[in-house]
């Protein structure tokens, strides 16, 4: 297969459903027609290749190695293909095609977020875009715009990545909290990181080891994938855990969770937009990462943010 035809195209297609559907029978609904049919495309594509792509019957749905490897040429050759297609369409002077943004978990109360009121300023131009926002961790993320599955992230940023232009975006305060059950909820003496040691403490899997390394003394007895499980996890009052203050204010004035007068665990987290260095962006996305960067608070990167959250005077019986 020298060429790549039409033909050709569809049957990558279905391929590419059948993996991200996890076989046959789930992608039916996908593809709109019969297992038999997939089935079909299936072994018309392999026959076109020359190898076995997938394990397929009553023992269930497995890639070959061949496969695997093919399922990841294919799945950027055909989101290339997509843009590139949607760039076309474009030149009608219509914004068409999808923009894949990923974001990482509850920036939504951070008063300097700029995506909503991009967004925002973006739907109000003539469009026919479908805007698909993904949620997920830093490394997923940044890993997703390098793969091409994403056009561009808001996430942390840690470290140079190769490939990658990073655009600073904002600030976000982490302090540590306990909630309302919590014996030391209350207590505004200042702690020191040997005063904290023994208290149960939620460990942040999403770090990865920049925590383990950092509170590799503290009393980890629970680890959260993403934020909101940290808050469900401090909110029980059983552990103390990191949180930005932008997330905690809500249930600070509730007086549901405590900021722990702990200057030597805070942290600053700098939140960059996270675009692919060499890609020729479409015209949606083009349009929309300027949209973005135009709301950035300027004043806000310069300095470290004042802590946003004030604890409420406390009632006492």
């Amino acid at each position: 297969m020298s060429r790549l035809a039409d033909v050709d195209i569809r049957l990558l297609r279905v391929f590419r459903a059948v993996v991200e559907c996890g076989g046959l029978s789930a992608a039916q609904t996908v593809l709109a027609t019969s297992t038999s049919t997939i089935s079909l495309h299936m072994s018309e594509l392999e026959r076109r290749l020359g190898f076995r792509l997938c394990q397929r019957g009553r023992a269930g749905f497995r890639l070959t190695d061949r496969g695997f490897m093919t399922y990841q040429k294919v799945k950027r050759m055909l989101n290339t293909l997509d843009d590139d297609f949607d760039s076309i369409l474009s030149l009608k002077k219509r914004l068409t095609g999808k923009i894949r943004l990923g974001i990482v978990d509850s920036l939504v109360t951070h008063s300097h977020s700029p995506v909503i009121a991009a967004l925002r300023k973006f739907n109000r131009l003539e469009n026919d875009v479908e805007m698909q926002l993904l949620v997920d961790e830093r490394s997923e993320l940044e890993r997703r715009v390098l793969a091409h599955d994403l056009h561009a992230a808001v996430s942390p940023f840690f470290r140079p990545v190769a490939g990658l232009d990073f655009h600073r975006l904002l600030v976000e305060r982490h302090k540590l909290y306990c909630g309302s059950d919590h014996p030391w909820f209350g207590n505004s003496a200042m702690m020191s990181p040997e005063t904290l040691a023994p208290l149960p403490f939620v460990l942040r899997s999403y770090m990865g080891r920049v925590d383990e390394e950092q509170f590799q003394g503290m009393n980890v007895r629970a680890v959260a994938n993403n934020m909101e499980a940290m808050l469900t996890l401090v909110l029980t009052g059983n552990y103390i855990g990191l949180l930005p203050d932008h997330l905690a204010e809500k249930w600070v004035q509730e007086e549901r969770l405590w900021p722990l007068n702990a200057p030597a665990m805070e942290q600053v987290s700098h939140h960059s937009l996270v675009v692919l260095r060499s890609l020729n962006l479409s015209t949606a996305v083009a349009t929309l990462v300027p949209l973005i960067l135009a709301e950035i608070n300027t004043h806000a990167l310069d300095e470290e943010p004042p802590p946003q959250v004030r604890p409420p005077v406390m009632r006492r019986a």
